[in-house]
């Protein structure tokens, strides 16, 4: 993964939107050995940019390449975050 994407997923998620989720980042990360919260992911990075995206109403720049090779995956994962719905995610 990019670090352009791992920067990007943590400015996703601290915005104060995903913030009101009351989601912990040890969610979506194992805390990084200094303590911090945002180590390295438990899950699939693209999959979470496209979920946290769509609950923010932006664009995703992997929605397109995870649809293409996973039949579908991105688009399911939208609407499961324009239902509200926390998904299962492909762990890494």
């Amino acid at each position: 993964m990019s670090d352009a994407l791992e920067q990007r997923l943590i400015e996703l998620y601290r915005h104060p939107k995903i913030q009101g989720c009351n989601w912990q980042p040890r969610l979506f990360w194992h805390a990084a050995a200094d303590g911090t919260p945002f180590g390295s992911l438990r899950v699939d990075g693209r999959e979470l940019e496209v979920f946290l995206a769509t609950i923010l109403g932006e664009p995703s720049t992997e929605q397109a390449e995870l649809d293409a090779e996973r039949d579908g995956r991105g688009q399911f994962l939208a609407a499961n975050a324009r239902r509200h719905e926390l998904p299962l995610f492909t762990r890494r």
